[in-house]
């Protein structure tokens, strides 16, 4: 019987050296997949750091830009109202001569009426009148006006 339980007691701690062997490799394998998750936890850390600054960096470049965009969009307005403005006062300048030029031909209108009249009236003149040397009245304004 010592032998059996001598047996027993070998295949006992046989067992127990191939389960600590078993339990170590399974230590060493957990190990190594902890190793390589850390690992893979570290390569996914530097990908978020490196995304989040490029994410920042695009964010600073995008105010720029749209600093940018919005001095561009002032100095088009500026250019803008600068051409409305050379076209404000270029039709004020229009209309000042058109005022000018109105009233210039109002003065020559009435003045070729003045003369028209002048005109008929000494073509109606009689001949008794010629003789006498008397002068339509439109004639003499015409001639104190000279």
């Amino acid at each position: 019987m010592k032998e059996l339980s001598s047996i027993d007691s070998d295949n006992t701690n046989n067992k127990n050296d191939n389960g600590a062997q078993n339990d170590k490799l399974l230590i060493k394998k957990l190990n190594k997949e902890i190793a390589e998750k850390n690992n893979e936890i570290s390569q996914l850390k530097n990908k978020l750091t490196d995304s989040n600054e490029r994410i920042h960096d695009i964010i600073l470049e995008k105010g720029s830009l749209k600093k940018q965009i919005n001095n561009f969009e002032l100095k088009e307005l500026d250019i803008q109202f600068g051409k409305f403005e050379e076209l404000k006062n270029d039709y004020n300048k229009l209309e000042h001569r058109l005022k000018i030029t109105k009233e210039q031909l109002d003065k020559t209108r009435l003045k070729i009426v003045f003369y028209t009249k002048v005109i008929e009236d000494l073509e109606n003149r009689g001949f008794i009148d010629y003789l006498r040397n008397k002068f339509p009245e439109s004639f003499i304004n015409y001639k104190k006006k000279i």
